[in-house]
């Protein structure tokens, strides 16, 4: 399976903005996202219209996402699937192995469980994504030289109700380690959103509200591609 960071690396070299579409069934901020749909249905549609990637919302709690949803869009697509959660401990990294990336919130860990589960999930040949908010939080993450780094442009502390946008990836982007592929997350729901992220040093974007929201996944994430 292709690594994300290598996937959008290839995206980028065919002139394509890379989009990861994400698959979650609700969030605090816009409540049910899904609408009775299936999920595996919507991740296939995602790809299908050009998403370099997946993203599945696991968390339960706020989002109301399973495990067994990742298994089933695992099982419709194959393209790289990036697993999101709350994950705060090794037992996390291992429960899954069906996926290529996962989310670690640099706020959610100190130093030491930071680096003690970024050294799991290469252990487990699972690539870490280093989400992170701040100048302090990106100091924290270049130190442990990720091959991928996510700007939040919203809060993850206040589950993302805060009203973020893409200066905050404007801010933060030119701070990531040269090595980084940087991932643009949460706030982007226009083509201009994807431009300026990219435009401010990001080098994907990652979106799920306004695709779930759309009327249709597939013209939204054209329309957000350029296609």
């Amino acid at each position: 399976m292709t690594r994300l960071s290598d996937a959008i690396r290839d995206a980028k070299r065919k002139g394509v903005y890379p989009v990861i579409g994400e698959v979650k069934v609700r969030s605090p901020r816009d409540g049910d996202l899904l609408g009775g749909r299936d999920p595996a249905t919507l991740a296939g549609e995602m790809v299908e219209a050009g998403a370099v990637a997946v993203s599945v919302v696991t968390e339960q709690k706020s989002f109301g996402g399973s495990l067994e949803i990742l298994r089933e869009v695992r099982r419709a697509v194959g393209v790289p699937l990036l697993r999101k959660d709350f994950i705060t401990s090794e037992r996390q990294v291992r429960e899954e192995r069906g996926i290529d990336a996962i989310l670690i919130i640099c706020s959610m860990l100190g130093d030491p469980r930071l680096e003690e589960i970024n050294s799991a999930c290469l252990r487990e040949g699972i690539e870490p994504l280093i989400e992170i908010h701040s100048e302090t939080e990106i100091a924290r993450a270049n130190s442990l030289r990720p091959s991928l780094i996510g700007i939040n442009n919203r809060d993850i502390l206040r589950l993302e109700i805060d009203d973020g946008d893409v200066s905050t990836t404007k801010r933060l982007a030119p701070l990531a380690h040269k090595g980084a592929v940087v991932v643009s997350e949460s706030s982007i729901s226009t083509r201009a959103d994807v431009e300026e992220a990219i435009r401010s040093g990001a080098d994907a974007v990652l979106v799920g509200t306004a695709l779930l929201k759309a009327s249709s996944v597939k013209e939204k994430l054209r329309e957000l591609i350029g296609r």
